[in-house]
């Protein structure tokens, strides 16, 4: 007979109060304030969230320009495609993306912040996206944070805290990846350890697209540039949609149903 204790399964609330407890370190070692990585970064542990069956209601997508549909021609934005390719599973899908947004915006009125960065914004911070009372929420802060001097630690927190709250009311959250950009060798490196942390610690919610609109030196390739070397065209938001669709259907993060 086997005597060993059976494990508990892991609750929404248990992974919440875990991440919880990982983005409290990320903002205490980020206090200290301005740009750049420091040795003594803390690893971010693996906090797989329970897969979850996703049924037809509000999807809310909350992040910066590029999830706002900038780059693209009016209905060809990542969100808006996202939403007419599943609308077959009942996905009402709300965008409160902002052009010009950062990590910080999308937290809780009431979450701390090191002095200096901007307070919550409370038309698209994550108390604003689960009062629409979501089914699925999408995290997408893929380069604004970097682009002005935030260290991993601080970004990597915030986006923990933003989902804890989440999985805490019971809300599956995918995150994406961060985004090619003609930004400086430092912080395109930056980019990169960034999404090896977040790939480590959200596991099958982590949407990689960074390395897909990259060209060899990791800015953004030619073929996905709308022309400002920031926000991908139609196809690189084609090709973005088509990827958090991909995660969306392999089930390792979620389980859709259909109406």
């Amino acid at each position: 007979m086997n005597t060993e204790p059976r494990k508990k399964p892991m609750t929404y609330l248990m992974v919440a109060k875990r991440l919880l407890y990982v983005a409290s370190l990320a903002a205490l070692t980020a206090c200290g304030g301005g740009g750049g990585d420091t040795p003594s970064s803390p690893p971010v542990a693996a906090v797989p969230a329970p897969v979850v069956q996703v049924g037809p209601g509000s999807w809310v997508v909350m992040g910066s320009s590029t999830a706002a549909g900038s780059g693209a021609p009016a209905g060809k934005g990542w969100v808006a495609l996202l939403g007419a390719a599943h609308a077959i599973n009942g996905a009402q899908v709300t965008n409160i993306a902002k052009g010009g947004s950062v990590s910080y915006e999308g937290l809780s009125a009431n979450a701390p912040r090191p002095a200096g960065r901007p307070a919550s914004d409370p038309a698209i911070n994550i108390d604003q996206a689960l009062s629409r009372k979501p089914v699925l929420l999408i995290v997408s802060y893929p380069t604004n944070d970097t682009s002005r001097g935030y260290s991993s630690d601080e970004i990597i927190g915030n986006l923990l805290a933003i989902r804890a709250q989440a999985l805490a009311a019971g809300v599956p959250v995918l995150i994406t990846s961060t985004l090619p950009r003609n930004l400086s060798d430092g912080q395109l490196a930056q980019m990169r350890t960034i999404d090896e942390r977040l790939a480590v610690a959200l596991g099958g919610c982590f949407v990689a697209v960074r390395q897909l609109l990259a060209s060899a030196d990791g800015r953004l390739a030619s073929e996905y540039d709308s022309g400002d070397g920031v926000h991908p065209n139609e196809r690189g938001h084609l090709l973005l949609q088509n990827q958090v669709s991909s995660k969306l259907n392999s089930g390792s993060c979620v389980k859709l149903t259909s109406r």
